[in-house]
């Protein structure tokens, strides 16, 4: 089920990054989505070859100050990297330095977006030799996350992030007919929903009981009615 259209979704994320640097007078910028602080997915670069994360991620992270892996498991919202080069040694610092050069970047700042105390999303900011540097005492760099995490948590995968918790933990669905409810919503019939769980069409009919008295609701319309809007919070 898609909660949003994905062109949208797409074009707000590539909007938000055009507005980044524009507004921080960078060339370049990475960005993804963090899967339970151990994935990510959904990479959208610019300014930068896709040989730079690809090498980034098979080791050259370990050098890196500003370490994906080990920024998401942190509480930090924003991490700059002249102020994180601390962390490494002077060997380490040359060799991620090096490596950053090698395409002509010089230095970077970090964003990350938070939702229920976990990160669901990163966007590093890179400026190139012939960018202005970063104006630190200049920039209301909170102001500018928390802009661009309000827009953010607007995109679909967010929006189906706080439906599922919505129905989880107010209305005390299990995900299984949580799934059920997916199904529901897209027309499926009884029989269509057993043979996509791999189940019997009696307990469909269970689950489908239990979800009415759960949301408080008289028939299968009004699963459907009931829960395509609570999409929209």
């Amino acid at each position: 089920m898609q909660l949003a259209d994905d062109t949208t979704s797409t074009a707000m994320i590539r909007e938000a990054l055009q507005f980044s640097r524009n507004s921080l007078e960078a060339s370049s910028s990475v960005f993804f989505w963090i899967e339970d602080r151990k994935r990510i997915s959904g990479i959208e670069l610019s300014g930068m070859p896709q040989e730079l994360m690809t090498r980034y991620l098979e080791g050259m992270n370990v050098y890196d100050p500003l370490n994906i892996f080990e920024l998401v498991n942190t509480d930090k919202r924003i991490a700059v990297l002249a102020q994180e080069r601390c962390r490494r040694s002077s060997a380490e610092n040359q060799i991620y330095g090096e490596f950053l050069g090698s395409y002509g970047l010089v230095d970077e700042v970090d964003f990350l977006f938070w939702h229920d105390g976990a990160p669901f999303a990163f966007l590093g900011i890179l400026k190139r030799r012939n960018d202005p540097p970063f104006s630190a005492g200049m920039i209301d760099w909170e102001a500018m996350r928390s802009y661009l995490e309000f827009n953010l948590k607007m995109h679909s995968r967010m929006r189906r992030v706080r439906w599922i918790s919505t129905l989880q933990h107010r209305y005390g669905l299990t995900q299984r007919e949580i799934e059920v409810v997916e199904l529901l919503n897209n027309g499926a019939s009884n029989l269509t929903i057993a043979q996509i769980l791999g189940i019997g069409v009696a307990t469909v009919k269970t689950y489908i009981i239990k979800i009415l008295n759960k949301l408080g609701v008289e028939s299968r319309a009004a699963i459907v009615s009931f829960t395509m809007r609570l999409q929209m919070l």
